[in-house]
């Protein structure tokens, strides 16, 4: 199966100087205190991976159109940047260009560059081996829930086409709407759904016939207003399982925001195991998190099942902008900013009974 398994970017926002991340895992941490560029890593990723499924679905079609094409649209809706100009996303600098190098485990690259003039199009790009992501589909969940604001996302790009929402909410939209398909899940994906009813108490979120979205649980019905934000979360998930969005099959990636957003410590834990039966399925996982609770249960499945998953640890460096180390989940959690805060209050606890 073909998975993604290096990232370089350089003069990327945050990233003033070259950052290579590698090696890509089964499941990938990404870590790092507020404006380290861990969502900036996770919707780069993701606009790239989004842009190659779009081209390998549209070359056989009525109106095919070239990769370069396809990936600046998706970087700009990504991204929403001033003057929706590709160049703002280049780091603050005279001279500075943008380069990005994405490799996959079969040898093929996707690299591209452009400098802070760039408005709308990528010239210099370079490709190779893409007929071997042919059929993967990406999706991303970002920390806000789409049901309450469902028909508002749909409204402000499909009618009027103003930047309200990025297109991690309204691919989303767009993922959410395709229907239920029947047949067997794998196994994995049967876990995970087992997971996901854990934390809702069984019920479901569904698309009514009228477009209405609810939440049913047993003969009791309500309205997206009236459920809870966590469970609104996990019913988006449950859907893209059961219409195949989310599916080994043809290769698959699931990037996740923070996905701790508006969960319980239970609830974030049983998530941190679905993620894992997704990893262990064949679905690629990329993640951000703040969670001490969600890092430390994806390590000790990584432990328990001697699980290939991988820890990017983002740091800001005076001077030389963002840098980030790589480490192993299986060896242990490494010392960073969530475990050391986390140990900062136990101290705290330990000196308040001392004192006592």
């Amino acid at each position: 199966m073909t998975t993604f398994k290096s990232l370089a970017v350089e003069n990327f926002v945050a990233f003033h100087k070259r950052l290579n991340w590698e090696p890509h895992a089964s499941l990938n941490v990404i870590i790092g205190e507020n404006d380290t560029g861990k969502t900036h890593l996770l919707k780069l990723l993701y606009s790239m991976a989004r842009a190659i499924e779009y081209f390998g679905r549209k070359k056989a079609g009525p109106e095919p159109k070239e990769l370069s094409e396809l990936l600046a649209h998706k970087l700009r809706w990504a991204f929403l940047p001033q003057k929706m100009e590709l160049g703002r996303l280049v780091t603050r600098g005279s001279g500075n260009r943008l380069s990005v190098n994405l490799c996959w485990n079969t040898g093929g690259h996707l690299k591209f560059a452009f400098g802070k003039d760039t408005t709308t199009r990528i010239v210099e790009i370079d490709t190779n081996s893409l007929s071997d992501l042919e059929g993967s589909k990406a999706s991303f969940l970002p920390p806000k829930e789409i049901l309450s604001i469902f028909d508002a996302i749909v409204a402000t790009r499909e009618t009027v086409e103003i930047a309200a929402f990025d297109d991690t909410y309204y691919d989303l939209v767009q993922d959410y709407r395709q229907p239920p398909t029947s047949g067997n899940l794998q196994a994995n994906i049967k876990k995970a759904l087992v997971h996901l009813e854990n934390v809702t108490g069984g019920g479901e979120v569904e698309m009514e016939k009228v477009g209405n979205i609810v939440f049913r649980r047993g003969k009791e019905v309500f309205n997206m207003h009236q459920t809870a934000e966590g469970i609104k979360k996990i019913g988006i998930l449950s859907r893209l399982m059961r219409n195949r969005r989310l599916t080994p099959a043809g290769g698959c990636m699931l990037f996740v925001d923070e996905p701790e957003v508006n969960l319980h410590p239970k609830a974030i834990v049983l998530f941190a195991e679905m993620l894992h039966e997704f990893a262990q399925s064949g679905i690629q996982v990329y993640l951000t998190t703040h969670s001490y609770f969600l890092l430390k249960r994806l390590e000790q499945l990584a432990r328990e099942k001697s699980a290939d998953y991988s820890l990017l640890d983002l740091r800001k460096q005076e001077g030389t902008g963002v840098t980030g180390t790589v480490s192993k989940l299986a060896d242990g959690l490494p010392q960073n900013p969530i475990v050391e805060e986390s140990l900062r209050l136990f101290d705290r606890d330990v000196q308040l009974d001392l004192a006592d």
